[in-house]
């Protein structure tokens, strides 16, 4: 079942997994009791599933043109999802702040804001790896296998 490499494969293992996590932080918000708007849960959730979808397709390109060499799934999945989260604190960082205030009190924003990159390479890693074992990697995740029917 699993011996081709699919895309869609790669997608959904990588946007449960992103909705798992999701799940997982607005149930550490609620278990902490912070003072989290709906919005920014409901926003969480969604982000979450978003970067499951940017490691799903970011593990069909696997060759990096200026090292000329291929890179794993994994390596480029933590990157993509790393960056992502750095760029959501800079935009969004009062919400994350306050939140990361509320689990860590006595934290700096900078600290908080190096936190929240490095739980993203974390997520991104672990959906990244999650991916490649169900779904395949590299190009072969996005040919389409009916032609050879």
């Amino acid at each position: 079942m699993f011996s081709k490499p699919s895309l869609l494969r790669r997608g959904i293992t990588a946007k449960l997994f992103g909705l798992a996590f999701g799940l997982l932080c607005l149930y550490l918000i609620a278990w902490l009791n912070l003072n989290v708007t709906f919005v920014v849960q409901f926003g969480l959730i969604l982000w979450c599933i978003t970067l499951g979808g940017l490691v799903a397709l970011i593990g069909v390109i696997n060759y990096h043109p200026l090292l000329k060499s291929s890179m794993p799934s994994w390596f480029s999945g933590g990157f993509i999802c790393g960056w992502m989260n750095l760029l959501l604190w800079l935009i969004g960082g009062d919400s994350l702040t306050s939140i990361g205030q509320g689990i860590f009190p006595t934290l700096g924003s900078l600290f908080l804001g190096i936190g929240f990159v490095a739980i993203g390479v974390g997520f991104g890693i672990v959906a990244g790896f999650f991916a490649k074992l169900i779904g395949g990697e590299g190009p072969d995740a996005a040919r389409d296998y009916t032609a050879d029917r």
